[in-house]
């Protein structure tokens, strides 16, 4: 049973007198279920299982929204039930097969006798029937697959060490030389497996990939199969040609998303909608150009300007390696997306941070590329991501252009330091960017520039 960071945030929820019955967001086999039932075996006398995939007799007992009779009809289905005022939690999984027990929430938060969590894959597609549903009687979270720091808990580093390398991030102190270059293999090996529970546990089993490339084809097929047995109508081809397109747009040299590459000279206007669908799905992220580099940034992002990435990295590599007989290897015949990976990796760790707001920035002359640019306390702060060893020359020509740049992020294999307003942080530390975004060195270091 892998740790998970989502177990203090429903631990938290639970001792909330005035909790909410719980709905968590997530795509498939980022560990939901696992975690959930986990976290409710633990906390509760009782706990009340429904599967509405598994067991689809159970929508039966919603066609009248009151409590009362919602518990007498599930336990004639199941006499195993026990509902025992305040001592049981009721859990609604794969919900996305039965979207009207939504409906239901706002009678047991107001009945308040049983906790109620609500989960299930591909929830966000139905996100506007959901939140019109319910309004104000429920919570609402999202999990996603492991971040860097949940992989170093699984391989069995103490949490004592993540205090140390919190402690070095903070104070602004380099690392130990040791320490980086096991940090730096550490991070390779969760680029190439990407956060999915399942695969890491069997690479941590096996230490070895071949077990792990094979499940991470198995998931990017159930995503397909997802799309083809989700989407609507004729969207079904194009959102399938948009995310099997991905990674090839991401191998091009400014890895924005062409629809000139795209078959059959597929345009903006025809695919909108698609990409909607994917990033509600919660299989895709999407980032933004920015016309100019103003607060705040939000006004001048171009909407027919973007990158596209994978929720995950194992999924990109997945591509990269369709075939049993592939053979990874980011130094040599993967080198031209092995940018793109790190890439992808930092957007979905800001993701996972919650660090909002966050796009990209290409000049016309293309003479500046930002990888990542945020809002952070009115301030706007470059960053640059090197997968290998180099000079950052659009983040110094930026910060020489633009006089409301304080100073610029490089996040690389390299140790902590600041030199000529670039911080170079390690990128294995990204999943502590937002603990260092708020911390009284980075504030005075953005104070005095």
């Amino acid at each position: 049973m892998l740790e998970r960071k989502i177990t203090k945030i429903l631990e938290d929820w639970k001792d909330d007198p005035n909790r909410l019955p719980l709905i968590i967001y997530g795509a498939r086999q980022v560990g939901k279920t696992t975690s959930i039932m986990d976290f409710a075996n633990r906390h509760y006398e009782n706990v009340i299982p429904i599967n509405f995939i598994s067991n689809p007799e159970y929508c039966e007992a919603f066609a009248l929204y009151d409590i009362d009779a919602i518990i007498l009809k599930l336990s004639l289905l199941n006499p195993s039930f026990h509902f025992v005022p305040h001592k049981t939690l009721i859990f609604f999984d794969e919900i996305q097969a039965f979207i009207d027990v939504t409906t239901a929430l706002k009678f047991f938060a107001l009945d308040r006798r049983f906790d109620v969590i609500s989960s299930g894959s591909n929830l966000g597609i139905n996100y506007h029937h959901i939140s019109s549903i319910s309004v104000g009687y429920r919570q609402e979270i999202t999990m996603y697959p492991l971040d860097f720091e949940e992989y170093l808990w699984a391989y069995g580093y103490p949490k004592d060490l993540i205090a140390v390398l919190r402690e070095h991030l903070l104070n602004l102190v380099p690392l130990d030389d040791l320490l980086l270059k096991v940090l730096n293999e550490r991070y390779e090996e969760y680029l190439i497996l990407g956060g999915m529970p399942k695969i890491i546990d069997s690479f941590l089993t096996t230490k070895t990939y071949t077990k792990s490339y094979e499940l991470q084809r198995q998931l990017n097929k159930d995503y397909l199969d997802d799309i083809k047995q989700y989407a609507i109508g004729l969207e079904k081809a194009k959102i399938e040609n948009i995310y099997r397109n991905i990674y090839l747009q991401l191998g091009k040299e400014n890895h924005k998303f062409q629809f000139t590459k795209m078959p059959h000279g597929a345009r903006y206007n025809q695919y909108f909608g698609c990409f909607d669908w994917l990033k509600d799905a919660g299989i895709i992220l999407v980032n933004h150009n920015l016309k100019e580099l103003k607060a705040p940034l939000g006004l001048y992002l171009e909407a027919t300007n973007f990158r596209c990435y994978y929720l995950d990295s194992g999924l990109f590599i997945s591509f990269l390696n369709q075939y049993e007989n592939a053979k990874i290897n980011l130094n040599e015949e993967f080198a031209i997306y092995q940018g793109a990976l790190y890439e992808n990796i930092v957007y979905a760790d800001l993701v996972k941070q919650g660090i909002q707001n966050v796009y990209f920035y290409r000049s016309d002359d293309a003479t500046i590329e930002l990888d990542f640019v945020i809002e952070f306390k009115n301030y706007i702060l470059p960053i640059e991501v090197k997968s290998k060893k180099g000079r950052t020359i659009s983040l110094k020509n930026a910060l020489n252009k633009f006089n409301n740049l304080p100073l610029g992020i490089k996040l690389s294999k390299q140790n902590i330091g600041y030199q000529d307003k670039i911080l170079t942080l390690p990128i294995a530390l990204t999943f502590l960017l937002k603990d260092l975004l708020l911390s009284e060195n980075f504030l005075q270091l953005l104070r005095a520039n």
